[in-house]
């Protein structure tokens, strides 16, 4: 029910600010319950969690954004290849670039491990040439491959790119 209160917000920005003009919040809604369940519930913390889930939506909406923009540009630009989404991090990356045209997608990612070595994964997905959306009702056109090696990661994604990429 918080995370309805919440539609209207649309930036990271506004949710803070919401966050902290409508401390409240969570107790108004759990009070409206019936029977009331506030005396069983930790009204911060559900209020919280539901601020949580806004902002992780938040940050899906404004990735698509992001995606809708590029292709934009891509088609502007007459670019063969366009990369959606990256996102590296001290644990691992993430990289989805697309073949304009086609929709196919290669989805590369690294992931390290503290106490271990660092591991490879490449597939390619069919995303939606229109807009660029995932169809997760397709299977991948290319299941995914883990890699112990980077060298051998790499060679595999340039293969990919050079297969998924023709018409």
């Amino acid at each position: 029910m918080i995370s309805e209160e919440l539609r209207d917000v649309h930036t990271e920005e506004d949710l803070v600010r919401t966050w902290h003009e409508q401390r409240g919040l969570g107790a108004e809604i759990v009070n409206r319950l019936s029977p009331s369940m506030a005396m069983l519930m930790n009204v911060d913390a559900v209020r919280d969690a539901a601020f949580a889930n806004r902002h992780r939506e938040v940050m899906r909406e404004h990735g698509k954004e992001i995606a809708k923009q590029r292709l934009l540009d891509a088609r502007r630009t007459g670019a063969e290849w366009v990369v959606l989404f990256e996102d590296v991090t001290p644990f691992g990356s993430h990289r989805l670039e697309m073949h304009v045209r086609s929709g196919r997608a290669i989805h590369a990612s690294a992931k390290t491990e503290p106490t271990g070595p660092t591991s490879y994964e490449l597939e390619v997905v069919q995303l939606d040439p229109a807009d660029g959306a995932w169809l997760l009702d397709k299977p991948p056109l290319m299941p995914a491959t883990k890699f112990d090696r980077h060298d051998e990661w790499e060679a595999r994604i340039v293969q990919a790119r050079e297969l998924f990429g023709k018409d």
